[in-house]
């Protein structure tokens, strides 16, 4: 085969892996895993010996476990995890530990989902992030740990839509929900306030500093600085000491923990 062809053949793997990776990764946001399984198969076979098959394997674990097939992303991930830690990427990292998550066990699951949630603050990758915060949080609510799960959910839902990511936006939502979720955001003294204004206000009302808030609640203490002073221009207040005094008589509607 010439140069010429080669080269040729090549972008059309390249297409075909890029066309069923996207195609997969709109069928798992949509819940439908099996279909989604296909899709990645396909592009993982289309990629050969190439990397970029390797990149599509925790799209492909993830929708096998959704699927009740776990096995059929095992045997791809061997080679992925060993490119992973060869490669020293704070995402690739990030991925395996998140398919590491996904078919461990109780304990280890967890550690491993925070692990994963700690690499991905390197990684820069808001949306791999905000899956893998909606994984944890699905797992959190499975383990009855439902406060736990709304803070993470609630993450994972504003990346979602500031992307522009609506099916995952919805899909997350509807775990929320799940979780014990109300929407009472335009009711009472807390009109106007989004659900993760609202948590923000309630963290700063136990003393918490912004720093202090972004952990917590998995965001960056700029993006908890930007939400407070929107929560001062919709409430009128001026400084912390105000929004303290509100957030300490205002009345608010709660659901159980679920622990």
């Amino acid at each position: 085969m010439t140069t010429m062809a080669t080269d040729a053949a090549q972008e059309i793997s390249s297409a075909d892996v890029s066309l069923h990776r996207a195609l997969g990764h709109t069928e798992l946001a949509a819940g439908r895993p099996g279909l989604a399984v296909r899709h990645f198969t396909t592009a993982i076979s289309a990629a050969g010996q190439s990397t970029s098959g390797l990149s599509v394997v925790p799209d492909l674990v993830e929708a096998s476990v959704r699927a009740g097939t776990p096995a059929l992303g095992l045997g791809h991930l061997e080679r992925f995890e060993a490119w992973a830690g060869m490669s020293e990427s704070p995402l690739l990292l990030a991925l395996a530990a998140r398919v590491r998550a996904l078919l461990s066990e109780s304990r280890l699951a967890d550690a491993q989902y925070r692990r994963a949630l700690d690499l991905h603050v390197w990684a820069g990758e808001v949306i791999e992030r905000a899956r893998t915060q909606l994984l944890y949080g699905e797992y959190l609510r499975r383990a009855r740990r439902r406060s736990d799960a709304r803070t993470v959910l609630a993450a994972a839902l504003e990346t979602f839509n500031r992307a522009g990511a609506l099916t995952w936006a919805d899909r997350t939502r509807a775990e929320l929900q799940a979780a014990g979720y109300i929407d009472d955001t335009d009711s009472g003294a807390w009109s106007g306030l989004t659900t993760q204004q609202r948590r923000i206000v309630e963290a700063v009302s136990q003393g918490a500093s912004n720093r202090e808030i972004a952990a917590r609640l998995f965001l960056s203490p700029r993006t908890v600085d930007y939400h407070l002073r929107n929560v001062y221009i919709k409430l009128g207040f001026r400084s912390r000491s105000e929004l303290i005094r509100y957030a300490l008589t205002a009345p608010t509607r709660d659901v159980d923990d679920g622990r």
